[in-house]
């Protein structure tokens, strides 16, 4: 069993990938700055997903997976008059465009071979607004690709899926204000953010033992912060 992950370097992407390692899969690591020691069992690609044609490359050396892991993202702490023209295309180039083009182009694979299991990280942001309009447009535009994917390759035997976690103790928390993040986790039934261990745990379910019948959901990670 096979398995790409992109961004899998640090953070929640480094813990899906050694939850799949434990689960037996041959496991490998896409990033732009690599893994300087990985975990032994887990092979560190080094690729900037924001361009494709390199992606491309590396993943075709690879082969077709049993298992695609969309983790690769971008946050910034702007609002929408904040972007300029280029921010804007690099943050859905990199959140959306090249995650939707990689997984359509290994879908069709694994539709062409036994099957195969996507999962991509989606956000709160894309659900209920976010003060990063960008982010969030983003976001949204996973989630609802990953349901197309579902309905196209799922008569032949692909299941996609996306989680939405809301805040989670990762990096990417530091472009976050300290004001709004207090009033974040006091939103929360825990009071305190999801760990990375626990969003890798629940895409790694998805990903494996899932039930088959779950396929183009969204499964929220938010603590009751978004009922729906």
């Amino acid at each position: 069993m096979k398995a790409i992950i992109t961004g899998g370097n640090r953070g929640i992407g480094l813990e899906i990938a050694k939850n799949l390692l434990s689960r037996g899969y041959e496991v490998h690591v896409l990033s732009r700055s690599g893994i300087s020691s990985p975990p032994e069992g887990i092979i560190s690609w080094t690729a900037d997903v924001s361009d494709f044609e390199q992606t491309i490359r590396i993943v075709d050396k690879i082969g077709t997976p049993d298992v695609l892991i969309n983790n690769a993202g971008i946050m910034n702490a702007k609002t929408a008059s904040d972007y300029c023209s280029d921010e804007i295309l690099h943050m859905l180039n990199v959140n959306l465009i090249s995650a939707v083009r990689l997984s359509v182009r290994l879908a069709e694979q694994m539709a062409n071979s036994s099957g195969g299991r996507i999962v991509s990280m989606g956000s709160i942001a894309g659900e209920i607004g976010h003060p990063d309009i960008w982010y969030g447009i983003s976001k949204a535009g996973i989630m609802n690709a990953m349901r197309s994917l579902a309905r196209t390759y799922g008569p032949r035997g692909v299941v996609a899926n996306s989680v939405a976690p809301g805040p989670v103790e990762t990096e990417m928390m530091k472009n976050i204000p300290e004001d709004r993040k207090t009033r974040l986790k006091a939103a929360t039934i825990s009071q305190r953010f999801c760990s990375a261990e626990e969003v890798a745990a629940t895409v790694c379910w998805l990903a494996t033992d899932a039930p088959t019948f779950i396929n183009g959901e969204v499964i929220d990670m938010n603590n009751g912060t978004n009922y729906r």
